[in-house]
């Protein structure tokens, strides 16, 4: 009887003590748990922050830039061939003309009063020379009477030819459809041979010439293309439309020239920076220059952030640049697509150093 009680009584005080290791354990666990927490979490706030950068696929174009000067073959300074006082101004700046505009008229009397003079003698002779040929048809008269009639004539004839286009030189005419820019004529002055007088403008078909260094002649091409700006007034993308065939020994330049479409606000003689695209990429490696560092070496390199998560491992990657665009680089190796390189904090940081992502 003893013994059942005994039994029963150790039994009913196991049973709480169990319950109470039990708890104990499962209090250690979660206090094990909260402890690895707060030292993972500490171990990040320790870690030195940096941003980062994935490398993906970018499109890349190269261009580079020469001066050029807008110009336009439609751009005349007109002289008069005849020599006299100016009779009329017909004409007046910023007036639209067509070609064949009368433009400035210089006197002509004294060549009217000898076109008439000459008249008169084309009248005797065209008599004489008809009366000549009806007797030379008659066999009437010596064969060298009609011939010198004949070329009396025809040589009179050609003085009112010439006299008559003398004449109409003294008038001087648009060339070509434009806009009168300029008119130094003034009614009563002296013309003479090789003064200007009017300048006639046509804005529609102008183009800029520019000269590019022989370094680029081999990358020059007709239809690249362009874009030319002009400081404080327009920027129009082009192409190349000519290309020179010549250096310039001077200055080892080639000549190029680029159309310019009709309606800019360009005007002849105005500078212009020509901007040519010799490289474009569709799918391309390319980083901040900002973020190319050079080690003692002369070795380009960058940082890039391995692993997964927050915290990653620095590692130092040499790289080989390619071509630059403004602050752009192109990568030719070193890295790949995918790769985290850090951008920001780069010059902090050391090859195996853990570091945390930072995060938005």
């Amino acid at each position: 009887m003893n013994s059942i009680y005994t039994v029963s009584m150790r039994t009913a005080m196991g049973i709480p003590m169990m319950i109470f290791i039990l708890a104990l354990a499962g209090c250690g666990s979660s206090e094990e748990a909260s402890t690895t927490n707060d030292v993972t979490e500490t171990k990040t706030a320790d870690l030195f922050q940096v941003g980062v950068s994935k490398v993906t696929p970018q499109v890349f174009t190269h261009r580079f830039s020469v001066q050029g000067n807008v110009e336009t073959d439609q751009n005349a300074l007109l002289t008069t061939e005849f020599g006299g006082a100016i009779e009329q101004v017909m004409v007046r700046e910023g007036q639209q003309v067509t070609e064949g505009t009368p433009l400035v008229r210089v006197n002509t009397d004294v060549m009217k009063r000898s076109l008439s003079e000459l008249e008169t003698q084309l009248e005797l002779a065209q008599a004489v020379f008809d009366r000549q040929e009806r007797l030379w048809e008659q066999k009437i008269g010596s064969e060298i009477e009609f011939l010198q009639a004949k070329t009396q004539l025809e040589s009179l004839q050609r003085s009112r030819q010439t006299l008559e286009e003398q004449m109409e030189m003294a008038v001087m005419r648009a060339p070509f459809p434009g806009v009168v820019d300029r008119c130094l004529a003034k009614t009563g002055e002296f013309a003479i041979p090789g003064q200007p007088l009017v300048r006639i403008v046509d804005l529609k078909d102008m183009y800029v010439r520019a000269s590019v260094s022989d370094h680029y002649a081999g990358k020059i091409y007709e239809g690249m293309p362009a874009e030319i700006i002009v400081s404080g007034v327009d920027s129009i993308r082009t192409k190349v439309g000519r290309v020179g065939q010549f250096i310039n020994p001077a200055n080892r330049t080639l000549e190029i020239s680029l159309p310019l479409p009709r309606g800019n606000k360009f005007l002849p003689n105005m500078y212009a920076s020509v901007w040519l695209q010799d490289l474009g990429l569709d799918s391309a490696m390319v980083l901040p220059s900002a973020q190319v560092q050079q080690d003692i070496n002369g070795d380009e390199f960058v940082f890039v952030a391995e692993g997964q998560g927050e915290i990653r491992t620095v590692r130092k990657r040499l790289i080989e640049s390619g071509m630059g665009s403004g602050d752009i680089l192109m990568i030719a190796s070193g890295l790949e697509f995918g790769d985290d390189v850090i951008s920001r904090g780069s010059s902090r940081v050391v090859e195996g150093q853990e570091v945390n992502l930072i995060t938005e």
